[in-house]
């Protein structure tokens, strides 16, 4: 596993932050100066989700395309999911489901982590694919997950990680909340 140590931006800090004219990107700006020299990347998938967004909207922003993309130029390491990824995701995701879904007598109930229900209230989980595969890259690379997303998805996420490590899995999820 290469480790890279630094930070990886999820899609809501990228969008702060590619976006001069949010009213949080002074806060979320000096956040990103104060990491100081440390390496930063971006995820391919956060990049594809920003990209389907531009796509698909009826009128698009020139002036907002052209800071995304200025943006995604100014750091260029693009991580995208390869086979190093298997394992973070593979076990975070298992520990999740060990957690959450519903055992049927061949496999479970639930195929996507947005199926899954808190097995008390039937209230959805929260738990976002993209999320879980961003996270993974992070674990993967050793890089603290920068993220404005503080739902109950991400923190089980983050649960799940931690309890792997608790059980001696060197799976290590590093999350920082920048709100």
């Amino acid at each position: 596993m290469t480790t890279l140590d630094g930070y990886l931006l999820d899609n809501n800090v990228i969008s702060v932050l590619a976006r001069p004219s949010d009213t949080r990107h002074a806060s979320i700006g000096a956040r990103l100066t104060a990491l100081g020299d440390a390496p930063v990347m971006l995820p391919v998938i956060a990049i594809a989700e920003i990209e389907f967004g531009m796509a698909k909207a009826t009128n698009p922003d020139p002036v907002q395309q052209s800071q995304f993309r200025a943006f995604f130029n100014r750091y260029p390491l693009h991580l995208g999911i390869d086979d190093n990824t298997i394992e973070p995701y593979s076990q975070i995701r298992a520990e999740i489901w060990r957690r959450h879904a519903t055992p049927k007598p061949r496999g479970h109930k639930e195929k996507l982590p947005e199926q899954l229900k808190d097995r008390t209230t039937g209230k959805e989980l929260g738990i976002d694919e993209r999320d879980l595969l961003i996270a993974s890259v992070a674990a993967q690379y050793n890089l603290v997950l920068a993220t404005m997303d503080q739902n109950e998805g991400m923190k089980r996420i983050e649960s799940a990680a931690a309890s792997l490590v608790a059980k001696g899995s060197p799976i290590l999820l590093r999350v920082s909340y920048w709100n």
